[in-house]
């Protein structure tokens, strides 16, 4: 990657509507009024957090089409954290057909990731929202790589190389975009480490270490997973103290929150 070493690799830009959020967010005399005001600039971001606002995480099952009490309900952090997360979906759909599927099932991924980390966050005292986000970000990287290898068509026909300079770059890429975009210490780790299975940070467990688990078990059904070490072998595993795994190799309680993490799948999907 030659781009990457040269340092002219062109990083996305975040979408406005969540710069906007963040930075109202930051202002300690917002009023809910006016941060209404701003997210109905933007009716897809509405409708968004009026459904996450009513999913079983909030464990409010009454739908309201009223966004000011959606936003009171899901709060000013998870407000800020979702509009980030709604914003990270409309980088990933590009009309290149070359790489259009490529990046729709980096994004699933991310999706599917993104969900069991926020299911897995209530068990460990993270922020299930901010769990959520980060399990989104991860692959962020993949966009500006994919993008730039548009300039070399002939590599884009080998599957197999394409998916090796994914595997070798998206974390660094990825944290260079979360640090452009100034999100904090904790998610640039989180993006840089992605696919660091034996990762072993003295201390306790943290944020990159939840992602790392529930990305693992984002591939327990298919057959790349037997390329993997063992879930009981990762430090993220012991220091995160989830519970006993079952006889895939997986959590027990994910199982049991199947339905909770469909609901979120479809959501962000």
């Amino acid at each position: 990657m030659t781009a990457l070493k040269s340092g002219t690799l062109e990083l996305p830009s975040l979408p406005d509507i969540a710069i906007d959020v963040r930075v109202a967010a930051n202002n300690e005399n917002l009023n809910i009024a006016d941060l209404v005001r701003l997210v109905q600039q933007d009716p897809g971001l509405s409708a968004y957090l009026l459904k996450v606002s009513i999913s079983s995480h909030y464990k409010r099952r009454h739908a309201t089409s009223n966004l000011d009490s959606a936003l009171r309900r899901l709060g000013l952090d998870a407000t800020r954290d979702l509009t980030a997360s709604y914003a990270l979906k409309t980088l990933f759909y590009i009309n290149d057909p070359q790489i259009k599927r490529r990046l729709r099932d980096i994004w699933q991924r991310s999706v599917y990731t993104a969900s069991l980390a926020h299911v897995m966050a209530r068990h460990c005292g993270f922020d299930p929202d901010r769990a959520l986000l980060a399990g989104l970000m991860q692959d962020i990287g993949a966009l500006p790589l994919l993008a730039n290898l548009k300039l070399y068509p002939t590599l884009l026909d080998d599957h197999h190389g394409v998916d090796e300079l994914i595997n070798q770059y998206t974390g660094k890429i990825s944290a260079l975009v979360l640090n452009h975009w100034k999100f904090d210490h904790e998610l640039v780790t989180v993006g840089l480490e992605r696919g660091n299975w034996l990762r072993d940070k003295e201390g306790d467990a943290d944020l990159a270490d939840l992602i790392l688990i529930a990305r693992y078990h984002s591939y327990l059904n298919e057959p790349s997973h037997k390329k993997l070490p063992q879930l009981s072998s990762l430090p993220a595993f012991r220091k995160l103290k989830l519970g006993d795994i079952g006889p895939q190799q997986g959590l027990k309680f994910l199982r049991e929150a199947r339905e909770e993490i469909d609901e979120l799948r479809n959501t962000l999907s």
